[in-house]
């Protein structure tokens, strides 16, 4: 098994043991297949989705409208589903092995714990699941079509794409600390996110634009330089509010756990 050398701590109070526990957990990406395992997935679900797409018949600028709509819509979806599934044992595996009471027990305070596991899943994410795939489909418009893609809107929705990826990584942390098995956390997580994919029209309006149900949308439109039937700024704020609240539940109820 590889192992990480840690180094003393320096930082005091909720940023002690921050830089440690962050390389530690960036190892568990970059040092291990991980992260060219999320990155194949990605590239062949994502871009493989799209070339077939940008291949259908239609004018070049339909086919550009539909496979936009396309990336945007099946990425914050199918994104949202492997941050849940594989951020659902992050925090849990470590208290069925012991190993949080173990790294509780050197000079590392619970805030950083956290933050480290959702710095280093974001980061992961971001480049593997959003970053590159997001490059080869500039690529792949750039060689198959002859409109032009606007790349300043194209990374408008990029952005978007990825505040919903953070807020299921938020999410499933923040089960996590509250639940003792991987069950109850990847249940509630994809049960959320499909109620958002095939039951929200059972919902108000306002309610559903509370959520990040409809950022896959506003990244399309965003992209597209397309209107909305609503302002795009409320599930974006909206969003990034119940992010920044996750993430405090989480540093809030790890805090209370016993080790």
């Amino acid at each position: 098994m590889t192992t990480v050398e840690l180094s003393p701590a320096r930082m005091a109070g909720w940023r002690s043991g921050l830089g440690n526990l962050l390389r530690k957990e960036l190892h568990q990406w970059w040092g291990t297949r991980l992260w060219w395992l999320q990155l194949v997935t990605w590239v062949v679900i994502l871009n493989g989705i799209t070339v077939g797409v940008l291949l259908d018949v239609g004018t070049a600028a339909a086919r550009l409208q539909e496979a936009v709509q396309t990336f945007f819509l099946v990425g914050a979806f199918a994104i949202g589903v492997g941050a849940v599934l594989t951020a659902q044992g992050a925090v849990v595996a470590e208290k069925e092995l012991g190993t949080a009471a173990w790294v509780m027990s050197k000079p590392a305070s619970r805030p950083a714990f956290v933050l480290a596991k959702l710095g280093a899943l974001a980061a992961g994410f971001l480049v593997t699941a959003i970053l590159v795939p997001s490059l080869v489909f500039v690529a792949e418009v750039g060689l198959g079509l002859s409109v032009p893609l606007d790349l300043a809107r194209f990374c408008l929705g990029v952005a978007v794409v990825a505040l919903a990826v953070l807020y299921y990584l938020a999410l499933t942390l923040a089960l996590g600390t509250m639940f003792s098995g991987r069950g109850p956390v990847a249940g509630i997580g994809m049960g959320f996110l499909l109620f958002g994919m095939f039951g929200k029209g059972m919902l108000p309006p306002v309610v559903v634009l509370a959520t990040p149900w409809t950022l896959g949308d506003v990244a399309s439109a965003l992209a597209l330089g397309d209107p909305l039937t609503f302002d795009p700024w409320i599930p974006i704020v909206f969003t990034a509010t119940w992010t920044a609240v996750l993430v405090g539940l989480a540093i809030r109820r790890f805090g209370r756990e016993e080790f």
